[in-house]
């Protein structure tokens, strides 16, 4: 049984109780949910399908990317056997595609890191480590030779040189000491 929605009240019920409403107000549409339910070893897959339809929501789609590196399926140089959290899509076959942007919200894996959207997945281009969005498991490595490639992509930018500079080859500006006070 799914979510029943009574449009002239607002209220949204689950097996003939209330769980949320629906509120119409200044012409915004406000939501709200309590769900409680109980499942075996496949309680995630409700709570998945739940994440998915958040996720399509206007205000949760990621932010354009200012440079996007495609590196190839034969550029992982290892795998590690972990869980991965799934989203029920096809993913197609082929090569990796990582978007970077310049201001992201967060700094996970790294304040250098880019994002593949189709595969949820997230590449440290610090290290070359590759990490399960859902889960936040090392899953991968990038080959050293493809790493390199996406860090000379990143150098090039404009946008993204300075941070390129600074966390990868771990220089900065530095200043000269001043002369010390008689």
């Amino acid at each position: 049984m799914s979510l029943q929605f009574d449009p002239q009240t607002g209220k949204i019920t689950y097996r003939g109780k209330e769980v949320g409403e629906h509120v119409f107000k200044d012409g915004r549409s406000t939501v709200r949910l309590n769900i409680e339910y109980k499942g075996d070893d496949d309680w995630i897959v409700p709570l998945s399908w739940f994440a998915y339809g958040l996720s399509k929501l206007p205000e949760n789609q990621p932010a354009t990317a200012l440079l996007t590196v495609e590196t190839s399926e034969d550029s992982i140089a290892e795998e590690f056997e972990v869980v991965r959290y799934l989203i029920e899509k096809q993913v197609k076959r082929g090569g990796y595609i990582w978007k970077f942007h310049k201001n992201d919200a967060d700094e996970w894996p790294s304040p250098l890191h880019g994002h593949d959207y189709d595969k949820g997945l997230k590449l440290d281009a610090i290290t070359g480590e590759i990490y399960d969005v859902g889960t936040r498991q090392r899953c991968k490595t990038l080959k050293s030779r493809d790493l390199q490639a996406v860090q000379s992509n990143l150098r090039e930018s404009k946008d993204f040189k300075d941070a390129v500079s600074t966390l990868v080859d771990k220089t900065s500006v530095t200043t000269a000491p001043s002369s010390p006070q008689l």
